[in-house]
């Protein structure tokens, strides 16, 4: 029962840091829109002289700090390794029980949902990792429903 619930907390403790990740990085994104016009143009740089791309560099990185952008940017890394150090955690306590095979499950569905498109017609679609997407939610249905039955019995 004692790994059951460490990897319980566990995988709550990765889940409230990806979302405050998330929260941070449209953040991010919120400040990079409120840069001056000239950051958004690295094209310009073409015809430059080194000098003058040093300069515009060196004013590029004083706008970001001025708007906070590297405060955040050292609070995604840190977030970033809060999240590795509890998967790392969570992936060296052996799952003694179908609940804490259905943590990991979870938490590996998550990750890949967030990373794989379901849209045909979105150029980034790719038809193998949208069925095996489909494969992970059903066999973690599957599991749950399972896991349900079981609880219902146990009663």
């Amino acid at each position: 029962m004692n790994i059951i619930a460490n990897s319980t907390l566990l995988a709550r403790r990765i889940a409230e840091l990806q979302r405050r990740r998330g929260l941070l990085a449209e953040r991010q994104e919120r400040l990079r829109q409120s840069l001056p016009d000239w950051t958004f143009a690295p094209l310009k740089l073409v015809g430059m002289t080194a000098e003058e791309i040093r300069s515009m560099m060196s004013e590029l990185s004083d706008a970001e700090r001025a708007a906070g952008l590297d405060e955040v940017d050292r609070e995604l890394e840190r977030l970033d390794s809060e999240i590795e150090d509890a998967e790392n955690a969570l992936l060296a306590a052996p799952a003694t029980s179908l609940e804490a095979v259905q943590v990991l499950l979870e938490l590996a569905l998550g990750r890949f949902r967030a990373t794989t498109t379901t849209d045909p017609s979105d150029v980034f679609y790719d038809y193998g990792d949208a069925r095996v997407l489909l494969f992970l939610e059903r066999a973690a249905e599957d599991l749950r429903a399972l896991l349900s039955d079981s609880e219902r019995v146990a009663s």
